[in-house]
């Protein structure tokens, strides 16, 4: 199905704490007299209020039954103006301020449009406050720049006419949504089956701002598109935990396990067997998943690339030329790396770079994780385009070997 035959688009417990919250508090508006209304009932929204009754208000990622884990989103509705501290658990996931990332929390004031970050200015330890203008201004506050399914149907709005481009549907999730497959080229006799993945843990938004601009160099008249296009067909699957990201949830180390856990020999997720259903129908010989890591941790404040150092044969040697270029073609104000961290196999767990990495035709099946928002880099979402429209251009640029290079 083209794209121009879709213009119309929609839009559309943190109990790890000091007491427990019921399920009701959280979602719904928090109505009980203080200096703002908190509500989260809108897509990616989570928030679980724990006071808000006095001036300040206090808050934490709303779990809802799984593992620990940082991932909030909400609204403040002002009830007048003058400052409000929003206060979260000291000890996040077992980091000292760890709701909080590197540079402060993301901000919109117009509904979600647009955002950017806030800074540190505003931070004090594990909470941030805010100066309220007037009565009722409403307020967004994330953990991360959001990016929804809106975000996604904007892009492809944007492509509509493009002719490289088409959208299918992969599947429809456990909660009936329509789980979005892109691809970019056609497939022949010379061009490889690619694919790329995003969102297999909802809360990781950042990567999904670096794959667009991945997808829209792969799909461009510029060289690099054309020369990506002769030599390989692109598959994509941008939101895979499609209900997480909507619904909000954490997603990593969900119970029984995540997206990114689930292929194995039976899979729990529609959209985890219907990737791999494809590759039976297509026969992936690249797989690159994007991902964040954690928010705090300092090793984790970089780029870098983990995965299985010999499967496929020369994965490390493929994704440590595919590295050198992506670091020629990054501006200064990129997060510093990517480092190449694949290690020998030890992990047992099945992942999506070991599924496809161990298939016997593979090249190079690799994940790429790219920080939330490292202290004196640049993470917007225009950044984070640039940086996967150089990533392409690398790509174009590497050769690759397989299997049977001597």
């Amino acid at each position: 199905m083209s794209l121009s035959s879709e213009v119309q688009y929609t839009r559309a417990a943190a109990i790890l704490t000091l007491m427990l919250v019921p399920v009701a508090a959280v979602r719904a508006e928090a109505t009980n007299g203080g200096a703002v209304t908190i509500q989260s009932d809108f897509p990616g929204g989570n928030v679980a209020v724990m006071d808000d009754e006095g001036s300040s208000v206090h808050v934490a990622p709303d779990l809802r039954g799984d593992r620990p884990s940082f991932y909030w989103y909400f609204e403040a509705k002002a009830s007048k103006a003058g400052r409000v501290p929003f206060v979260f658990p000291e000890k996040v996931v077992g980091f000292k301020d760890g709701a909080i990332g590197r540079q402060g929390p993301a901000i919109s004031t117009n509904i979600g449009k647009t955002w950017k970050w806030m800074g540190t200015d505003n931070v004090d330890g594990s909470s941030f406050f805010f100066d309220f203008a007037k009565p009722n201004e409403r307020v967004r506050f994330a953990v991360t720049i959001p990016y929804l399914q809106a975000d996604l149907d904007a892009f492809l709005k944007k492509n509509v006419h493009n002719p490289h481009i088409t959208k299918s549907v992969l599947t429809k999730s456990r909660h009936g949504r329509n789980v979005d497959l892109l691809q970019i080229g056609k497939p022949s006799r010379e061009a490889k089956a690619f694919l790329v993945t995003a969102r297999h843990h909802a809360a990781e938004t950042i990567a999904s701002y670096v794959l667009e601009g991945f997808l829209q160099e792969a799909m461009s008249d510029r060289p690099a598109g054309e020369d990506f296009r002769k030599k390989y067909v692109l598959y994509a699957v941008p939101l895979v935990d499609k209900d997480g990201v909507e619904e909000g949830d954490q997603g990593k180390n969900r119970k029984p396990h995540d997206h990114n856990r689930d292929y194995g020999d039976k899979s729990l997720y529609p959209e985890i067997q219907a990737i791999k259903d494809l590759d039976e129908k297509t026969s992936f010989q690249f797989a690159l998943d994007f991902h964040c890591p954690t928010l705090v941790m300092p090793d984790h404040q970089v780029m870098y690339f983990v995965g299985t150092k010999e499967h496929p044969k020369y994965n490390f040697e493929n994704v440590s030329e595919f590295t050198s270029w992506i670091k020629k073609g990054l501006p200064k104000n990129a997060p510093y790396g990517p480092l190449v961290w694949l290690r020998g196999e030890t992990d047992p767990s099945p992942k999506n770079s070991r599924y496809f990495g161990y298939k016997d035709d593979a090249i190079m099946a690799v994940t790429l994780e790219i920080p939330f928002a490292p202290p004196g880099k640049a993470t917007d979402p225009a950044s984070c385009r640039k940086y996967g429209q150089v990533m392409l251009q690398a790509w174009v640029n590497t050769h690759f070997r397989d299997a049977d290079a001597k």
